[in-house]
């Protein structure tokens, strides 16, 4: 067995073991190495070394989520498990360890798929069409007994105009639209963490759509929303609006979409201030300061704000 000696995780041999026994593999031909872009697990691509095949497996490691969600494998198993019955370029489970017996932490692994993020593409404006292409056939996916259902991760109750902007009043109008009632929809199969990062290209193709242990019952407008306001913060607003427009293309005459789902998806930034995402560096995104950051998350909000007061 081998393992990159960059990992700040250390398997315990047991987790060889049981790889081994999932994998029909001696553990001795088995390699691991910690993939890059993730920050609330850590992930390794598993390899045989006489096989272009290889696998992901997800390790648990913030002990700060698993308070909060112990059960986040059975989580995203369940939530792959209704992938597997679609068209999505979605990962398959192969085998979970949910009480971390074998790995030391709660774990799954899954199928490996092609591409990689690409956060430089050569065409935006095609880049952006192909993310926004999957999210309808999504949220059609049949998901009637899914037992997760979509929350804000920060309460609308509980937040307030952060001291580190200068538009106090901006963040108080948000704040108090977002405590209102939710405008009625139909809930639907989301992935709820819909972000350039994770989603896969393969030679300018979208190839896989990843990181599923956000899934839930949710509005499907939340999957957008989410989407336009990272797009803001690492593009700019056009890109938010560009995007939202080709989802618009995508879904042709029937398309609508409520704004304020963009105020939840834009005030989970608090008690922030908005940061530069490490994964962002990984993959090739310029870096970008906190000051600019923040213009770009109020411009976005600003922008919403007007639309839901017209």
């Amino acid at each position: 067995m081998s393992v990159d000696s960059s990992s700040p995780y250390s398997l315990p041999y047991s987790a060889f073991e049981w790889l081994s026994l999932v994998l029909g593999s001696p553990a001795s031909r088995l390699g691991l190495r910690q993939m890059q872009g993730s920050t609330s697990s850590t992930l390794f691509r598993v390899s045989l070394d006489d096989s272009a095949q290889s696998w992901v497996l997800r390790c648990f490691t913030n002990s700060e989520w698993l308070i909060h969600e112990p059960d986040l494998v059975e989580h995203e198993s369940a939530a792959l498990e209704i992938l597997a019955q679609s068209d999505l370029p979605a990962p398959h489970l192969v085998a979970a360890d949910p009480d971390g017996q074998a790995c030391g932490v709660p774990a799954l692994l899954m199928t490996s798929l092609p591409g990689r993020v690409d956060l430089t593409p050569h065409s935006f404006m095609d880049w952006l069409q192909q993310m926004a292409q999957p999210l309808e056939p999504l949220h059609v996916v049949p998901a009637p007994d899914f037992h997760w259902h979509y929350y804000p991760y920060v309460s609308p109750l509980d937040a307030d105009p952060p001291t580190w902007s200068n538009s106090p009043d901006l963040w108080l109008r948000a704040i108090e639209v977002a405590r209102q009632p939710w405008p009625s929809f139909t809930p639907v199969f989301i992935h709820r963490d819909y972000h350039p990062v994770n989603v896969l290209f393969d030679r300018g193709q979208l190839s896989g759509i990843v990181d599923w242990p956000n899934a839930c019952l949710g509005p499907a407008d939340f999957d957008i929303a989410w989407c336009r306001a990272k797009l803001s913060s690492m593009f700019g607003i056009d890109a938010a609006n560009t995007f939202l427009k080709a989802c618009r293309d995508h879904a042709g005459n029937g398309f609508t979409y409520n704004p304020f789902w963009d105020i939840l998806a834009a005030i989970e930034v608090l008690p922030g201030p908005p940061e530069y995402y490490a994964p962002w560096q990984q993959f090739g995104l310029p870096f970008i300061p906190v000051a600019e950051l923040i213009r770009r998350h109020e411009a976005f909000l600003k922008s919403v704000l007007q639309q839901i007061q017209s």
